[in-house]
């Protein structure tokens, strides 16, 4: 097959030196496409003309209704959390479910998503890591778990915004006297000039705009992985995956269809953040090959091969 997955377009280069979530799936499921025998090309919609690929996959909503108006099929995967956060009378919504009504199919990373859109062209669809580039190595049982947490905070404009947990990862630490490293993007930085409280704790390193190049070795010299966050389009979302496929055990917030092996589940409460760092310390060997044992199960070679079972159904049909 042909295939093209559309560049976002957002001025994050594909693949992305650092932060840049979706510029790093389109290059993921590029260059997996390659490796199993398939044409794929990353091209702007503009480039893109009626009847040059079997398959044009989008990744954002005006893209796709671009795509439409020109008269080129396309299978849509949505990314956007605001669709939830903003309401169903939103504009971020309307765009959206116009998306999906214009697709093929529509695939989003979260089952949650499929009851919100009620909408029978929508399928759930994983989000995975790449094996080859996060992987783990031997670790004994930590005397002093060192806590990390990597992620993009704030919501619908407000910086201050605590959508990923960073406050309940920094007071887990605090209550068991943990190191602690919160990573994301120069963006956190508004985050953190909101909460200037945070920077009492002597045990807090921040990061920012870590290369993808520096990440392995970020999550290898950490042990457990700390994701309470309150709202995502992706379940489980891309550092889960990667911390898993790193060998960390985890202590997350995630929704309640989705199974992930590897991660104690814990709401933002604290207390029942420290039940789960305890079960995680009193049975490390267990989480530890359940977590690489997920990210092995979700490489994104083996989500690859899914995805183009989809599109070989997708290329049949039309």
């Amino acid at each position: 097959m042909k295939i093209c997955q559309v560049n976002p377009g957002c001025g994050i280069p594909v693949p992305p030196p650092d932060w840049g979530a979706i510029e790093k799936i389109v290059w993921e499921f590029h260059c997996n496409s390659i490796e199993l025998g398939h044409e794929s090309d990353i091209k702007f919609v503009n480039e893109i003309h009626p009847g040059q690929y079997d398959i044009v996959m989008v990744h954002v909503a005006n893209l796709a209704l671009d795509l439409a108006k020109r008269g080129i099929p396309y299978i849509y995967q949505l990314h956007d959390h605001h669709v939830v956060h903003h309401g169903k009378e939103s504009f971020s919504f309307k765009q959206n479910l116009e998306a999906i009504n214009k697709s093929i199919i529509s695939l989003v990373p979260a089952k949650y998503l499929v009851n919100y859109f009620d909408n029978p062209k929508v399928f759930y669809f994983s989000h995975g890591v790449n094996t080859s580039q996060f992987y783990p190595i031997e670790k004994p049982i930590p005397k002093e778990p060192k806590l990390l947490m990597i992620a993009a905070n704030g919501l619908g404009g407000d910086p201050g915004y605590d959508r990923k947990g960073f406050t309940f990862g920094l007071a887990l630490a605090m209550k068991r006297n943990l190191p602690i490293t919160i990573a994301g993007p120069s963006f956190n930085k508004k985050f953190f000039n909101n909460h200037l409280w945070m920077f009492n704790y002597p045990k807090l390193n921040l990061l920012f705009d870590t290369p993808n190049s520096e990440l392995l070795a970020l999550y290898h010299s950490h042990d457990i992985f700390i994701h309470p966050t309150m709202l995502e389009a992706g379940h489980p979302n891309l550092t889960m995956i990667e911390a898993a496929a790193s060998g960390l055990p985890l202590i997350a917030n995630w929704e309640q269809e989705t199974i992930f092996h590897g991660a104690w589940r814990a709401p933002r409460d604290v207390f029942e953040m420290e039940r789960g760092l305890d079960d995680i310390l009193e049975n490390w060997d267990f989480y530890r090959q359940r977590a690489i044992d997920t990210g092995i199960e979700l490489s994104w070679t083996n989500r690859t091969k899914e995805l183009l079972e989809i599109y070989e159904q997708t290329y049949k049909t039309n």
